[in-house]
């Protein structure tokens, strides 16, 4: 069984801003004006740059955007959305964790996932034969790092990582860790999370395959006597918010429609099995002309009524439905990606949608 989480629901924004990290601090400001309570930034290294549609300006680099974030704001939690066990070791993100955590005085968290084949598909040296062991492998690290004490300090010895008698001194303010939120879509990435991890975190869902797929989560965290009701339940949604409602399903159709082109698992779930088998998975992209061929294929035949059901866009009042439909789902922390007029939506936020569900 899922909550409704009306009440409860807490509102964040991921902030996209390739290229120009002035703007993605700017947005960080106004979205915590706005009444925002988490700020998120995705984690890119590589884009593929001779692409026309998709990823086409730079990343900059996450930590370092969130630190500065951090400067400019006082009360919204902070956290890439998400990061990967593939580019760095966990030893590495456990100390720039925790130390983002000190410096904003408890308001970091962890988003994870086993990642993405066009962040590192130019690096030769990593091995990603199996990128859910690694992945699981690294959140233990991470969360044993955070846990060594001078009189018990932490060894691991797995197929990817190993350390002996470590012990990190420098430790996060939050107790017992910083949350760590879970990026992932399978069955193995959800029965992590509700073994291990503090929250699920997955990018483009519909509320009813939500619903749907958060129930392995609570199950397993039952299972190994866990409170399925301490799991956070996030999710990433893009949103437009205009005055005309019609005019904000077209900002971001295209974009949006690609995006889900991008899950076909959920695609199938869906009821669009033929068009889930034509097209890659978000994880395995690389962004090569074949790849893009069939993706941009694919993503055309995706109905309008689809794409609505994995998006917030309309005016106020639809996005107040919508919102509803993820929080009856199980959601508690709603967080959006704007698409389109950054300020407009903002503004839509502010004074209408988020006061209404803190009535």
């Amino acid at each position: 069984m899922t909550r409704s989480n009306r009440e409860e629901l807490r509102f964040g924004c991921q902030i996209v801003s390739y290229d120009d990290v002035h703007t993605g601090i700017d947005r960080a400001v106004r979205a915590e004006a706005a009444g925002f309570d988490l700020l998120t930034v995705p984690d890119h290294l590589f884009h593929p740059t001779d692409s026309e549609d998709f990823l086409v300006d730079p990343p900059w680099e996450a930590f370092s955007v969130l630190g500065a974030m951090a400067q400019h704001t006082d009360e919204a939690d902070l956290m890439p959305g998400v990061t990967d066990s593939v580019r760095r070791h966990p030893t590495e993100l456990a100390h720039v964790t925790a130390t983002l955590d000190r410096m904003t005085h408890g308001r970091a968290g962890l988003g994870i996932g086993a990642g993405e084949v066009f962040n590192f598909v130019s690096i030769k040296d990593i091995d990603w034969d199996d990128p859910f062991a690694r992945f699981s492998e690294a959140v233990k690290v991470i969360d044993g790092l955070w846990m060594s004490t001078p009189d018990d300090r932490f060894s691991f010895a797995g197929e990817y990582f190993q350390l002996e008698e470590a012990y990190m001194g420098f430790k996060p303010v939050q107790q017992p860790r910083p949350p760590i939120w879970v990026g992932g879509y399978g069955p193995s990435m959800r029965g992590f999370t509700g073994a291990v991890a503090d929250g699920w975190f997955p990018w483009i869902h519909s509320p009813d395959q939500y619903e749907s797929d958060l129930q392995r989560v609570l199950d397993v965290a039952e299972e190994r006597g866990r409170d399925p009701g301490a799991i956070d339940r996030a999710v990433m949604v893009p949103t437009t918010v205009t005055d005309d409602a019609d005019e904000a399903r077209q900002a971001g159709a295209r974009r949006n429609r690609t995006n889900l082109a991008l899950r076909p698992p959920l695609l199938a779930k869906m009821g669009f099995e033929e068009i889930a088998e034509e097209t890659p998975i978000m994880y395995r992209m690389a962004f090569d002309d074949e790849q893009e061929r069939r993706l941009l294929a694919a993503a055309e035949r995706i109905p309008d009524h689809a794409v609505d059901e994995v998006t917030i866009t309309g005016d106020p009042e639809r996005a107040i439905e919508r919102i509803e439909a993820f929080a009856d789902a199980g959601v508690d922390n709603l967080v959006v990606i704007p698409v389109g007029d950054f300020e407009e939506t903002m503004r839509h936020y502010e004074e209408t949608i988020i006061p209404y569900f803190r009535e």
